[in-house]
């Protein structure tokens, strides 16, 4: 009886650490944008509870380059376009829990500030920031984010 018992604990505890094991396997979500879809990232992996998104940068989607107006509007556009990749998949940017901002000029830091808190209220999330020495699409500003997003 006993050893029935703990074959039947040991049996259940495998089971729920499969499942487990199952539920936090990486869903790659993909753009609704066909012109987005084709490219060779997926715009969030969501791993368990947290969304991991890929770098937005101030693109228009309508002509195809950056956002004219520099880094005020590209920033405001990179912002919008994390806010809808969230919003698509179920969360919002109070969900935010860390962004990685990579600038083009590191002297444009004080202007990406202004704009980001237009986008992000107390507490904020954590945040790492860079100079790069390149940008895709000669960009100003490129933003990653992670949030806490579990599946609905």
């Amino acid at each position: 009886m006993i050893r029935r018992l703990a074959a039947f604990t040991f049996a259940l505890m495998v089971s729920t650490v499969a499942v487990g094991a199952e539920s936090s396997k990486p869903e790659f979500l993909t753009s609704q944008d066909p012109a987005r879809r084709d490219l060779p990232f997926s715009e969030a992996v969501r791993v368990g509870d947290l969304m991991f998104l890929s770098g937005q940068i101030g693109f228009d989607a309508a002509t195809g380059k950056v956002v004219p107006g520099g880094i005020k509007a590209e920033s405001r556009q990179a912002l919008t376009l994390i806010k809808d990749v969230l919003t698509r998949h179920g969360a919002s940017m109070a969900d935010v829990v860390k962004c990685t901002v990579f600038l083009a000029d590191i002297a444009e830091w004080p202007t990406f500030n202004e704009i980001y808190g237009e986008f992000f209220k107390k507490p904020y999330p954590a945040r790492s920031a860079l100079a790069a020495s390149g940008l895709a699409r000669n960009a100003r500003v490129e933003v990653e984010c992670i949030a806490y997003a579990p599946k609905k």
